[in-house]
């Protein structure tokens, strides 16, 4: 006998179904939680094939975004082997079928089925200090986008309610700058002097100080007795409180990823690539995880959906292949932005080269950073995978 078990995920729970041999159901079907009560109920089914068969079994569950991993956590914990498919596998085998079923309960039958055919092949393992690092990262990228999009809201703002304040500082969303800002908008003072020094400690001199409180009481007089809107005011003030509070967020994101990235090698590996930081760095090593997952470049090629789409029929074959987008659309964008980063006043020479060739030949402007983000992954997969630093 052959016990298995396929597990269907869904959010917050899951729905198993047991086999004690191919075509030999144990019971029927049931979802659990995805709680300590609905794990003990897996480990007792878990306990129970084991009693009936003398073999331990195996469960089979696909990998579904987040959802699955406090499944697997308690699986890798509990020490229950465990398969974690890629869904495009299931996804493929279940379109063989005649008769086109989609239930939870179908599902995991139709999980434990692929595994007595031999069609399993284990899904990519995350450790956990890859998976920390890709949800901080994850999370900065995230925190990153909504402050762009708020300096765009307080820019348009800023233009309506108070124009002047513009030209002031060099760095309109400095601390500094939005800290006095915030004063100016808020309420009437004599000594600007002392208002701006507080926010600029050590990092400016008390000349250019006192120059810059000198600036903004012009401009403070000129736009108090001006026409002003209370309500774009107000919504001013409050936007700025948001740019000065996601600020602290992502220096809090900042400070926690490099203390992870300074617990892994492969970050300061990656980062001796020319035009590399710190950001970039730990989001391509959290995307790719451990390399030596990889057999070959083209494999991690094809999972960051950088290899070429085929299409040949007959006769037919296109001359225009786009690349497949399968993978994982974060590691394409680190990758574009690591290569925009390369290119920039001819960092990485290497990379510039290549570059320049690909665009004497014709290639258009696209398909050439494409051609050299696959170029670009290569290098970083050799790094990883010898452990040495990249040599120009």
């Amino acid at each position: 006998m052959e016990p298995v078990i396929g597990l269907d995920v869904a959010k917050g729970k899951s729905v198993i179904q047991a086999f004690l041999k191919r075509n030999e159901a144990y019971g029927k079907s049931e979802t659990i939680t995805h709680t300590e009560e609905g794990f003990r109920r897996l480990s007792n089914v878990v306990q129970e094939l084991y009693k009936r068969t003398g073999v331990e079994p195996v469960v089979i569950l696909e990998a579904t975004g987040h959802y699955h991993r406090a499944v697997e956590v308690f699986l890798s914990a509990s020490k229950i082997p465990h398969f974690i498919m890629n869904p495009l596998v299931s996804k493929r085998s279940k379109s063989a079928q005649l008769r086109k079923v989609k239930t939870d309960a179908v599902d995991a039958r139709h999980l434990a089925e692929m595994y007595y055919r031999g069609d399993v092949k284990p899904h990519r393992s995350w450790e956990t200090c890859y998976s920390e690092l890709q949800h901080v990262t994850r999370q900065y990228e995230f925190v990153s986008s909504l402050y762009v999009q708020a300096r765009l809201n307080t820019r348009a703002l800023l233009d309506q309610v108070f124009p002047a304040y513009e030209g002031i500082f060099s760095d309109l969303f400095s601390p500094t700058a939005l800290k006095t800002l915030q004063t100016c908008l808020s309420r009437e003072t004599e000594d600007w002097t002392e208002v701006i020094r507080p926010f600029t400690g050590k990092s400016h001199s008390e000349k250019w100080i006192r120059a810059k409180a000198k600036h903004v009481e012009v401009i403070h007089q000129q736009w108090v007795g001006s026409q002003r809107s209370l309500s774009q005011t107000l919504m001013l003030q409050s936007m700025i409180s948001l740019l000065l509070s996601m600020q602290e967020q992502l220096q809090g994101i900042e400070e926690q990823m490099r203390r992870l990235a300074e617990e892994m090698p492969e970050v300061e590996l990656i980062k001796s690539i020319p035009g590399l930081g710190d950001k970039l760095a730990a989001a391509i090593v959290s995307e790719i995880g451990n390399a030596k997952q990889f057999e070959e470049p083209k494999q991690l090629v094809a999972f960051a959906g950088l290899d070429p789409s085929v299409h040949s029929s007959g006769q037919f074959t296109a001359s225009r292949n786009r690349i497949s987008k399968r993978g994982s659309k974060r590691l394409r964008r680190a990758l574009f932005l690591a290569v925009q980063c390369g290119l920039r006043r001819s960092c990485n020479t290497r990379l510039k080269a290549y570059y320049d060739k690909k665009r004497q030949e014709g290639k258009p402007y696209k398909v050439t950073v494409i051609a050299c983000a696959n170029k670009l992954l290569h290098h970083i997969y050799a790094i990883l995978k010898k452990g040495q630093p990249y040599q120009a």
